[in-house]
């Protein structure tokens, strides 16, 4: 039994698909430890809104306190769309893409190791807000459950905004055809998350049963995305 389990963990390390997916989350660790450049702005732009938020509203401190939870989803999103924007750049660039395509590749690793990449870089990036919001706000966003939410409410934008990034990387309107396709596409996510984050700001803890429904349409919008990105994305890249 224990020869049978090392023999299929063996196979799939050693498979073509996860192999190329790693390749590619391994390509985009590697240009961003080089670069610096999507991390970097990021956080410059997350660290400059935070601030400027937080002396604006500094007369009111109940006000800020009522708006941590939109406030760290809205930089969430404009954070992660200027890091697709540099990633799209950073492809474009080094044309990085066309020769994965001539690769004999999977089209779905392709778009499952971009996901993972830019899944991890905005993971980084949330760790960091967390830790400044907690700070300048004096709100609990350090409990699991809302860990979790921030979790899964990034692979849910990350694969969104992978496959409109692909759609939008041949257009001459890119960097602002981007944002306006990809911001209300990720409605339907943020709203039930900003939800479930926010009934986890009050002292008393919800139970399960009242966040189960937002916190159920999180799950769906990420199967969703993923599926339709995983079946998809030949067509898109193709085009």
């Amino acid at each position: 039994m224990s020869q049978e389990n090392e023999r299929s963990t063996f196979n799939i390390h050693h498979s073509p698909f996860f192999s190329s997916v790693w390749a590619i989350v391994w390509k985009d660790l590697q240009i961003e430890k080089h670069t610096r450049q999507i991390i970097s702005v990021m956080a410059m732009f997350s660290l400059v809104t935070v601030i400027m938020f937080n002396f604006a509203l500094e007369a009111n401190l109940a006000a800020a306190r009522d708006v941590a939870t939109g406030l760290l989803w809205a930089t969430i999103l404009l954070a992660g769309t200027l890091g697709l924007n540099r990633t799209l750049a950073i492809e474009r660039e080094n044309q990085t893409m066309e020769a994965i395509l001539m690769a004999p590749v999977p089209r779905g690793a392709i778009y499952l190791g971009k996901v993972i990449s830019t899944t991890l870089f905005v993971l980084a990036l949330e760790a960091i807000m967390v830790f400044m919001f907690i700070v300048f706000f004096d709100k609990p966003f350090w409990r699991p459950m809302v860990l979790l939410v921030l979790f899964l409410g990034t692979i849910g934008y990350m694969a969104a905004g992978v496959l409109v990034t692909s759609m939008t990387i041949q257009t001459r309107t890119r960097e602002v055809l981007l944002p306006v396709l990809l911001l209300p596409l990720s409605l339907p996510l943020v709203l039930p998350a900003a939800m479930t984050v926010s009934a986890y700001m009050f002292p008393q803890l919800p139970v399960l049963s009242e966040v189960q429904s937002p916190l159920s349409l999180v799950l769906i919008y990420d199967l969703l995305m993923l599926t339709a990105g995983f079946l998809t994305y030949h067509y898109v890249v193709e085009s």
